[in-house]
């Protein structure tokens, strides 16, 4: 087993040889970019803004929705929930706390990574080499060619399955009172994911429109979630 696990290494594709590490895209348009380690002042007016604001506008969304949609199946189904209420409820408290523990990081983010890292800012570590002659230098994502795709798809992976939590627990919940919204907000957050991963294969910040699409879908079912509760 060890000699055939050689073998797979020594046939391994192997990381492009350069003595420049570019942080723009697969294309290297911006110079290299280092995290910096210095003292950062934490930003906590994102944190607040992203945890508050999306849940504000999916309510007003579910609002609409109820008022200008099928109203009388609506508030049918809605006078049905009882104390159910609470279970909703729950959920948008679920949802709000995926956001607040996604978004603390944000906080230290820019302050070592900045806004014109380029593709640095898709790394969700730093770690640091150890050991003699180690040096104690950082290491990040390769974000070059293949491996930078590679890298950044899985990113996007990972982002959708931190942020997804609420998705899962309130679907069906939501789906009691408001059926067809629903398929709808699941339909756009599938987008808005698919949109991401591949957007971030071409680097940092194409996945944009991806991010608030299905960021759009996840507040707007939050939305529907504390509609009922509230109004149940």
């Amino acid at each position: 087993q060890r000699s055939t696990f050689s073998g797979l290494l020594q046939h391994a594709p192997k990381p492009p040889e350069r003595t420049t590490t570019t942080m723009g895209s697969d294309n290297g348009d911006k110079p290299t970019a280092a995290p910096e380690t210095g003292d950062a002042k934490a930003e906590l007016a994102p944190v607040v803004v992203f945890t508050s604001v999306p849940l504000l506008i999916g309510y007003g969304v579910a609002t609409l929705v109820f008022k200008y949609g099928a109203h009388a199946t609506y508030a049918a189904k809605l006078a049905l929930i009882g104390d159910l209420k609470w279970a909703y409820a729950s959920c948008v408290v679920l949802g709000r706390c995926i956001v607040v523990v996604n978004m603390l990081p944000t906080m230290y983010k820019n302050g070592i990574m900045k806004l014109g890292s380029g593709n640095l800012r898709a790394n969700p570590f730093v770690y640091k080499s150890v050991g003699d002659g180690a040096g104690g230098h950082h290491v990040v994502f390769d974000d070059a060619g293949v491996v930078g795709k590679y890298n950044r798809a899985n990113r996007s992976l990972h982002h959708m399955v931190e942020n997804m939590g609420v998705l899962c627990a309130g679907l069906y919940m939501a789906a009691q009172v408001f059926p067809f919204p629903v398929f709808v907000t699941t339909c756009l957050f599938a987008a808005g994911r698919v949109m991401h991963s591949i957007g971030y294969t071409k680097g940092y910040g194409v996945h944009a429109l991806g991010f608030l699409t299905s960021t759009t879908a996840t507040a707007t079912l939050e939305g529907l979630l504390a509609f009922v509760a509230l109004n149940a």
